[in-house]
């Protein structure tokens, strides 16, 4: 191939040596080593249509004339379908765009991707991701090379319809078809971006959860029983389809507060609650049906979303919704949901674990587990003098919003009937569905795709 190569450049440079030694540089970028081998539709579009483009900002003359020198040497090696990308009209046009409007010429670029047929889809299983590893990279760039051969056999046809369809059909199977070693691509993607989660040096509270990585890269499916457990959220979303009455700061009326803790046979205090502020079951579900987009204020009413009435009509798609949830909200409130789920998965079925024996509840415990890993509240220094009360009072401030963080998570978990036993001492377990939904949380969390930051 090296020598194809050779030849082709030299004949160009008989012919152009400045459109030579350009498409040599695009060449060098497009496939290292000049391992022409590896070239595939995706890569030629991409350098064509974003990378070219960023390499030569300043000049549209310099960018149309290093794309017509790689065309000229494409056609060469008689690789004539990735020549015609670089002539194509569509191509002349976005190179020339990006100089009027940058931000126009990245949405032209994005809409030509897709429109190709070649670019790897968003699946239900899996969203690809902008900062990715080695692993996720490869996936891509096969998955690319793989759509690429099913287009040219007619097997997806870009641009008729039900096309998209069939595209992610053909993706998914081919990133769920398992290797020699029983291991697909999508498997291989999912452990890469969990050991990377864990190590994240950002998240030091995480390299406690080591012991459970196995469990974590797997997941777990929709238990049996996943439906009894919804019932408090569905009760929600079948009463917010009539609209739930709200006090006037926002509060779910003491009537159906009430009639969920009876129904439910929930402890408040007072008993009965006089509002949703006596009842944590309820302040945790309201609160998390709210970060779902399920329901919405609507004056003094409490309202379903497009969405939550989606999750209305499917109890599987509201255990997923909930899971997905739970540890994605970011920032102390996320490393707090994940610590409290990983010390209850951790814990033996007898609750003998070490901080059970102390004596101390969980969320004494996994305020310790966050405070020990660096997530620790801002507290000011000791001084004396009139200002030194409440600086004290300051910091046990903040050290209390620490431990009710985790506790609102253990009020969802109760609420869902998710956990038994009791928290004084340290010794609640979760039930079967109840690790089957702690999990799920990590592992969704874990395999949720990364961003450039």
């Amino acid at each position: 191939m090296r020598e194809a190569v050779a030849s082709a450049l030299a004949e160009l440079a008989r012919r152009d040596e400045r459109a030579a030694d350009m498409a040599r540089l695009a060449l060098d970028t497009l496939a290292p080593e000049q391992e022409i081998q590896q070239l595939n539709q995706h890569a030629v579009q991409r350098f064509c249509w974003y990378e070219l483009p960023m390499r030569f900002q300043d000049s549209a003359d310099d960018r149309l004339f290093a794309v017509r020198s790689l065309g000229h040497l494409l056609q060469l090696l008689k690789l004539n379908r990735y020549a015609q990308i670089c002539s194509a009209p569509e191509t002349a046009i976005l190179l020339t765009l990006y100089d009027r409007d940058h931000t126009a010429g990245l949405a032209m670029y994005e809409r030509l991707m897709w429109e190709s047929g070649v670019e790897p889809p968003d699946l239900p299983e899996l969203t690809w991701g902008t900062a990715v590893g080695d692993v996720e990279l490869h996936a891509r760039r096969e998955t690319a090379a793989a759509l690429e051969l099913a287009i040219s056999l007619g097997d997806i046809r870009p641009g008729k319809r039900g096309w998209r369809p069939a595209q992610e059909r053909f993706a998914r199977s081919f990133l769920t078809q398992p290797d020699l070693r029983g291991l697909s691509h999508l498997d291989r993607i999912r452990e890469e971006r969990v050991r990377a989660w864990m190590s994240s040096s950002s998240h030091p509270h995480r390299q406690r959860l080591w012991p459970l990585v196995g469990q974590i890269i797997a997941g777990a499916d929709v238990p049996r029983g996943s439906v009894a457990a919804m019932a408090p959220l569905q009760r929600l979303l079948d009463l917010a389809a009539d609209g739930i009455a709200l006090t006037q700061i926002g509060y779910i009326s003491p009537g159906v507060v009430r009639q969920m803790c009876e129904d439910f046979g929930w402890s408040t205090s007072p008993e009965p609650p006089r509002s949703e502020t006596d009842a944590t079951q309820l302040i945790s579900l309201h609160q998390v049906l709210r970060t779902m987009r399920a329901v919405r204020r609507s004056g003094r009413r409490l309202e379903l979303t497009r969405r939550g009435q989606q999750l209305r009509e499917d109890p599987e798609a509201l255990w997923q919704a909930a899971t997905e949830t739970l540890c994605r909200t970011g920032g102390f409130e996320q490393a707090a949901a994940e610590t409290l789920l990983g010390m209850l998965l951790a814990r033996s079925p007898q609750g003998l674990g070490s901080h059970a024996r102390r004596g101390i509840s969980d969320a004494e415990a996994a305020e310790r587990v966050l405070t020990e890993s660096g997530w620790r509240p801002v507290e000011p220094p000791v001084t004396a003098g009139r200002h030194a009360a409440a600086h004290r009072r300051a910091a046990e401030t903040a050290s209390d919003q620490v431990r009710a963080m985790v506790m609102a998570v253990g009020w969802l978990l109760e609420a869902l009937g998710l956990v038994v036993g009791c928290d004084s001492d340290g010794r609640r377990e979760l039930t079967p569905q109840g690790r089957a939904f702690a999990v799920a949380c990590l592992h969704k969390s874990a395999v949720a795709p990364r961003a450039v930051v």
